[in-house]
């Protein structure tokens, strides 16, 4: 299973991902051992995260992973997490 995430303010062509099953546990292992506070209960159905909160995750964060091999998909997610922060939040569209 797939998840699908938007920036909240989006163009339709940009500011949205598809993160595959395997790609987002990594990406939720890594933010877990970084102490970022990611909201678990919101990723299983349509839902949002508001840009205060996506802010606190990033301000968590690390470039340098300390669990994940896949540097590159960590930066992509933090870049985006960037983006969705200066663009009001998440939607989360599984």
């Amino acid at each position: 299973m797939s998840c699908a995430f938007y920036w909240a303010s989006n163009d339709g062509m940009t500011g949205h991902v598809w993160v595959s099953e395997r790609d987002l546990r990594a990406l939720v292992d890594e933010m877990l051992v970084q102490g970022m506070p990611w909201p678990f209960e919101r990723i299983e159905g349509d839902s949002s995260i508001a840009a205060d909160e996506v802010e606190s995750m990033l301000e968590a964060a690390e470039a340098r992973t300390r669990l994940s091999t896949d540097a590159k998909l960590w930066l992509d997610w933090l870049r985006f997490l960037e983006g969705a922060s200066a663009n009001g939040g998440l939607l989360v569209r599984p």
